[in-house]
């Protein structure tokens, strides 16, 4: 911020943009994992589990970036 306390836009759109993209990864987190894990979490995800969330996480970003045009 500058000294006078006041944000210049480009500092408010900075912190809106990391405040945006932490909100969609918690909902990516949330969704996919949820998805592709359920309750179970193993050791090594198996190669379904991996292609599950690869899938779900485009898809989720994705739709971000159309729906923010």
């Amino acid at each position: 911020m500058s000294k006078d306390s006041t944000a210049a836009p480009a500092e408010v759109n900075a912190a809106l943009n990391l405040l945006v993209l932490t909100m969609l990864n918690e909902q990516v987190k949330k969704v996919c994992f949820g998805k592709c894990f359920g309750n179970k979490f193993g050791d090594v995800m198996n190669k379904n589990e991996q292609i599950c969330l690869a899938k779900c996480m485009d898809r989720m970003y994705e739709a971000h970036t159309i729906l923010s045009q």
